[in-house]
């Protein structure tokens, strides 16, 4: 049986980062504070405009794979190295901690939540079994996460 041709690439409008140790502080990202403590922060640095999403794996809780618009006009701005120090306002114990970001090897949505899969087979039912799934799972950003109270 001749093998099926590989799906082209799409381009969804955006380009994809990886965030190494990112905040706040060892983030459980099921959690909708923690979530919405993540988004803020990036969007500090492109406003909430240019984040798209954001994806992360129970499996690899010290990387998130963030979706920025393409049309975002400082990538530079965001990658690299990012003191915690130098951004909190009282950074306490957290001080000390140093995210990286990074350009993403995956290029779409599509290859990112594809390419989270690749466990072993014992491990993916186990994780079903806890209803967990092992791939990237996407967050969408939502607007109400960046308005003020008051």
């Amino acid at each position: 049986m001749p093998k099926r041709p590989k799906t082209p690439e799409l381009n969804d409008g955006a380009k994809y980062l990886t965030v190494v140790n990112p905040y706040p502080p060892h983030p459980n990202l099921e959690i909708m504070q923690h979530r919405i403590e993540f988004a803020q922060w990036i969007a500090a640095c492109t406003t909430p405009d240019y984040l798209l999403s954001f994806y992360h794996k129970p499996t690899s809780p010290g990387s998130v794979i963030i979706e920025i618009d393409e049309s975002f006009p400082d990538f530079k701005r965001l990658l690299g190295a990012h003191k915690w120090s130098e951004f909190l306002v009282d950074p306490r114990d957290d001080g000390r901690f140093i995210s990286k970001i990074f350009y993403c090897t995956f290029s779409s949505d599509r290859v990112v939540q594809k390419n989270g899969t690749h466990i072993g087979l014992r491990a993916l039912q186990a994780h079903h079994s806890r209803g967990m799934r092992a791939g990237w799972k996407r967050i969408d950003v939502q607007d109400r996460w960046f308005r003020l109270k008051g």
